[in-house]
């Protein structure tokens, strides 16, 4: 009986996301991302700090889909402060995984992926670090995202006629590197869910 409810479960979530889902799909927008750690752990509640402005890294996000499959691009822009200098750091993350669509107006993903930081400050060398903030022995951005730990991403969306309104949740494994492939890091860790991020996107799909 578990068995056969199981099944029906799982017809009734695949069948209306694959009638709503198109060949190709491509997105583009902006997405915001409060800076200080988010636990997804624990009862979602406003904070007072997320009204002010200057707490979000601004940034471009990026979709590409083929029927289920979606790769993400999102790059944030902000400040931070090194060695008590305020200097500028540009932050990537680039993700692969599945998406869906339940009856064209809502869409849910989860992609798994490199983030990488890079710090410019004026008149050094650009250096990266990692989400952690600690440096890596990277020379250029492919060492970094080799090097980087890869961090989760879920996604969750309204579909307004061609315009996707929502939030994602951005939280880091426990260490899994592409360098490494500690497959047991691969997850997040308790530690980890207390440093996750939250985030909000608006994209125009033009096809």
């Amino acid at each position: 009986m578990k068995k056969t409810l199981f099944t029906l479960a799982i017809i009734l979530i695949i069948v209306p996301a694959t009638l709503s889902a198109g060949l190709i799909d491509f997105s583009v927008g902006a997405t915001a991302q409060y800076k200080s750690p988010f636990d997804a752990s624990e009862e979602i509640s406003w904070e007072d700090g997320m009204a002010d402005f200057e707490n979000y890294a601004l940034g471009a996000d990026i979709r590409t889909r083929i029927l289920f499959a979606e790769v993400d691009v999102t790059a944030l822009y902000e400040q931070v402060e090194v060695d008590d200098v305020m200097t500028h750091a540009a932050s990537g993350l680039v993700t692969g995984g599945l998406s869906l669509d339940f009856l064209g107006l809502a869409r849910i993903g989860l992609g798994l992926g490199p983030r990488v930081t890079a710090i410019y400050p004026e008149g050094g060398e650009v250096s990266f670090v990692d989400s952690e903030g600690d440096e890596l022995t990277a020379e250029n951005l492919a060492e970094a995202l080799m090097q980087s730990p890869l961090t989760w991403r879920a996604t969750a969306d309204l579909n307004l006629g061609g315009i996707l309104v929502g939030l994602n949740y951005t939280v880091d494994s426990n260490g899994f590197t592409l360098e490494g492939s500690d497959f047991a890091k691969l997850l997040p860790g308790d530690s980890d869910w207390n440093e996750g991020r939250i985030g909000a996107s608006v994209l125009i799909t033009l096809f």
